[in-house]
């Protein structure tokens, strides 16, 4: 076997169809690595591999004590793609899971909490990565709330962007932060770290009474209807990810597109100027180093309790 740092180097070769390679101490069988993955440029499962690998420092924090959902495409984004929520049965038992008893039958979720299942979980072509919005050391209340912006055609990113500065005008009139990042096609995710002292039907409401502000505000061009017919072109603030068993693809997870784009975190000023295709697994990499830029949201929890107490109090909302 050989170390993942002096494979990773050559990972693209045309010869390394199968290799075993140690990650972490753990011993890997890597295969398929030629699987073209992105028809549009040729992207194959070792660049997803590769990516995963060098992002790891940035991103394994975000994951971190998370139930994780994974999307697989076995055969590539033009193939058919299937969530997996419980752990496989060939999962090594070095994996770490954590079990969640549900209606029918426990579920095993996968905790990705080192760089050797992250490279686990690239090789069976796991492309996007849904991390709850709690941990497992508080599972009914989350430590994040998501804005979750997303575009009706024609609407498109450009609208989705104008409307998230919409809602970080919002957030400051509350004294709320929030950090941005794309999703890596045409929305935006805007994260607000909280104190985890809520249960998820207190913050997905107040998820929605922004929303609603936001929709008030500019009713043409924002709406918080949930029937896709009813949107007309707006830009959809959908609050309901916020709710248990929902997820929002992590920073830093490869999207499925045309091309293999990254939902990649940005700063408001970034926001104004960039796009989406800014950010792919050839240029995040390099953009992000080993400096997270998403770290804010691990660190600056908010408390929200203020604001809801007082929309209990003035605005009859029943929380």
């Amino acid at each position: 076997t050989r170390c993942l740092s002096d494979w990773s180097s050559d990972v693209c070769s045309s010869d390394l169809a199968s290799v075993p390679v140690t990650v972490d101490g753990r011993v890997i069988r890597l295969t398929n690595l030629d699987k073209v993955l992105w028809p549009q440029g040729g992207y194959t499962k070792a660049h997803l591999i590769r990516y995963y690998t060098e992002i790891a420092p940035v991103l394994l924090p975000h994951l971190r004590g998370r139930p994780l959902t994974v999307t697989r495409f076995p055969d590539g984004v033009k193939g058919e793609s299937f969530y997996q929520k419980n752990a496989p049965a060939h999962t090594p038992n070095w994996v770490r899971t954590h079990r969640v008893e549900g209606e029918e039958k426990p579920i095993d979720y996968i905790l990705a909490e080192d760089t050797a299942t992250l490279v686990w979980l690239a090789n069976q072509a796991c492309i996007e990565l849904h991390p709850w919005l709690s941990t497992i050391d508080s599972p009914e209340k989350p430590d994040r709330i998501v804005i979750d912006l997303d575009p009706d055609p024609p609407s498109g990113f450009r609208e989705a962007r104008r409307i998230a500065l919409v809602v970080k005008e919002v957030l400051d009139r509350l004294g709320l932060r929030g950090y941005p990042k794309l999703s890596g096609a045409t929305g935006v995710h805007i994260v607000i770290p909280v104190v985890p002292e809520h249960p998820y039907s207190v913050t997905s409401r107040f998820a929605g009474f922004i929303g609603r502000v936001v929709a008030d505000l500019f009713p043409d061009e924002a709406t918080v209807e949930r029937r896709v017919r009813d949107r007309r072109g707006r830009v959809y603030l959908d609050h309901l990810q916020n709710l248990p068993g929902k997820t929002i693809v992590a920073a830093y997870s490869v999207r499925p597109g045309k091309r293999p784009t990254v939902s990649m975190p940005v700063t408001w000023e970034e926001l104004e100027t960039c796009q989406p295709e800014d950010f792919t697994i050839d240029t995040v990499p390099g953009l992000v180093g080993r400096s997270d830029r998403a770290a804010a949201v691990l660190t600056d929890r908010q408390d929200i309790s203020p604001w809801v107490a007082e929309l209990v109090e003035n605005a009859g909302m029943h929380f």
